[in-house]
């Protein structure tokens, strides 16, 4: 039994002898890698980062002026809707007091105008 714990020992411990030496390469890699180079030409970045800065500024205010016109037409269905809603009503208001009319037998609608009516006595 103590032979085998020793076999087992030295199997560990070479074991542990490949994985320093793989750990070692692998330092050595990231080690020599070359560092990274500063920018050459600082003046070329300032641009591009200006660029960037311009075309970004366009885009919000593109955006901006989108959404209003988005906004204005959400306004004007909106006011039309509303528009819509009481012509609506109002009908509804004239067809239930026709109806109501009707039955009793007093009045005819004329199509001169909305609301108009001939009472008969």
């Amino acid at each position: 039994m103590l032979a085998a714990k020793e076999e087992q020992l030295r199997a560990f411990q070479e074991e542990m002898a490949t994985l320093k030496e793989s750990l070692l390469a692998d330092e050595k890699e990231t080690c020599c890698l070359p560092p990274r180079s500063a920018p050459k030409d600082p003046c070329r970045l300032r641009r591009e980062n200006d660029q960037i800065m311009t075309n970004m500024e366009q885009w919000a205010k593109d955006q901006k002026i989108a959404n209003e016109q988005l906004g204005n037409k959400l306004r004007e269905q909106v006011k039309y809707i509303a528009k819509l809603t009481g012509e609506k009503e109002y009908v509804l208001l004239l067809y239930t007091r026709m109806l109501k009319n009707i039955v009793n037998g007093h009045v005819i609608y004329t199509s001169a105008s909305w609301g108009q009516f001939i009472w008969l006595q």
